[in-house]
């Protein structure tokens, strides 16, 4: 036989084989790529992700297109064709993956309907299968489209509030209301079922004490689709005036109370100068500190555990008042200004610390400026906080009642003298505590406002007893 005849043989034989092989691999592709959405798609709004991962372990995608069709109209959110490695490539596609992280409704060329809508998502493969047209994977999802805000009403007009003081807002909402409360500056109070009536709510509020008396108070709420809705309080906002203060400091202050602070706080280094380390310290780590106690009060449980006016330190003298504005004064100049949010309240030396309230402790521990810390969660947000401690008597985890020993004073952190520094929070928002050390602001303006509406027969009462709050009261377990 003529050897170029047995070359052309080998060669087609050769080629033939080299086909067949492809063939089986390609014919031989009976899966269809997959579609995967990363959440279900059922109801859509204005900020709503669509996430979408399709993926062809095989012979490896051909095509891909993505689809929203409303009101018989249709708008491509993605379409693209996927080279292959060639004809007789055994490698097929050079695509096996394919990713969409949009927000559909963020598309301007998408016009913002209500209503019924329907995504359609194809995939196909490379496989040689029904004559060459590949295995065909389609998804269609069919879902709503929301453009309408959740709904607000004020029930009751809400009593005055100082600035640095605390208040209640009785609200309701409607059922597709998913995050709500009440917002003051960039604050945003949570709010939290009443037990008369669905969809009705209380949020705790505290107003600033360095927010202008003119800030607006609204309601707000979302429906966790972008759908956000305002409804302004006119709530009204007493003005306070605070004291200013200089505070002196010397080399001798700092050497004795911030390198001991810095020696105990990961984070803040010695910067090599008095006054460095105090900026560092006053400044620095006090923002620090607020930061971690708006995030300590994010934990606070929904029930109350306190119960009636707060207790100031037994037989204590105020040293310091809240929102006393300091200035401090290092080699005559002023090098600093701080709020001093709390009471400074001193007794003697090492006197026992008394919990203002029934809760439960939350922190307990070396804690930045305030030194040795301990700090009570009362519920809803309401929290107490006991600085510069010099011992503990309790830890973290523990229930507390009102007037139980939970420390002794000292001068540990920033203290230039052994004192208690007690400060109350709501939210993370540093508020007055003298309005929560009377009794009877506390029955006015907080417990009777939180009580039903119902006659109550006096005849039925103990002496002395209060009227029932549907809001339970959790008492601590007996020590």
């Amino acid at each position: 036989m003529n050897k170029k005849i047995i070359f052309y043989v080998l060669a087609l034989s050769i080629v033939a084989a080299y086909v067949a092989l492809v063939g089986s691999i390609r014919w031989g592709d009976h899966t269809p790529p997959s579609i995967t959405l990363a959440q279900p798609l059922t109801l859509v709004g204005p900020t709503t992700p669509l996430s979408i991962h399709i993926e062809d372990e095989g012979t490896g995608l051909q095509e891909i297109s993505i689809q929203l069709i409303q009101n018989l109209e249709h708008y491509v959110l993605a379409e693209e064709r996927f080279p292959s490695h060639g004809a007789l490539s055994l490698d097929g596609g050079t695509q096996h993956t394919f990713d969409l992280n949009i927000i559909p409704f963020g598309d301007d060329a998408i016009p913002k309907r209500k209503g019924p809508a329907t995504l359609i998502i194809s995939a196909r493969d490379y496989s040689w299968r029904g004559f060459f047209e590949g295995n065909w994977a389609r998804v269609n999802q069919d879902f709503i489209v929301k453009f309408t805000p959740p709904k607000l009403e004020l029930l009751s007009t809400p009593l005055p509030v100082t600035q640095g003081g605390a208040g209640v807002v009785f609200y309701r909402t409607s059922d597709d209301a998913k995050n709500f409360g009440v917002k003051i500056g960039d604050t945003v109070f949570p709010g939290y079922p009443t037990p008369d009536e669905e969809f009705t709510y209380f949020s705790f509020i505290a107003f600033p004490h360095d927010l202008a008396a003119k800030t607006p108070v609204a309601l707000v709420a979302d429906d966790g689709l972008g759908n956000h809705a305002i409804y302004p309080i006119g709530i009204k906002i007493l003005p306070k005036q605070w004291r200013t203060r200089n505070i002196k400091i010397t080399d001798r202050f700092i050497e004795r109370t911030v390198r001991p602070i810095i020696a105990q706080t990961p984070g803040v280094e010695d910067q090599g100068d008095p006054l460095k380390n105090f900026l560092a310290v006053n400044h620095d780590l006090r923002d620090t500190n607020t930061k971690q106690l708006k995030e300590l009060a994010a934990s606070s449980k929904p029930e109350f555990m306190w119960d009636g006016g707060f207790m100031q330190l037994s037989n204590s003298q105020v040293e310091a008042a809240y929102a006393d504005h300091r200035k401090y004064v290092y080699h005559g100049k002023v090098v600093d200004t701080q709020y001093h949010l709390g009471f400074d309240l001193a007794v003697t030396k090492q006197y026992p610390v008394e919990a203002a309230n029934h809760g439960q402790v939350v922190l307990a521990e070396y804690f930045g400026i305030y030194g040795n810390t301990i700090v009570i969660d009362h519920g809803y947000g309401l929290q107490s906080l006991y600085a510069h401690l010099s011992s503990f008597e309790v830890k973290k985890g523990d229930y507390v009642r009102k007037s139980q020993m939970i420390a002794r004073s000292g001068m540990t952190g920033l203290a230039a003298g052994d004192h208690l520094h007690f400060s109350l929070l709501l939210h993370g928002i540093q508020i007055n505590p003298l309005e929560w050390w009377d009794p009877d602001w506390v029955k006015s303006r907080i417990s009777e406002r939180l009580r039903k509406n119902e006659p109550i027969d006096p005849a039925s009462l103990l002496p002395g007893e209060l009227p029932p709050s549907p809001f339970p009261y959790a008492p601590p377990p007996k020590l």
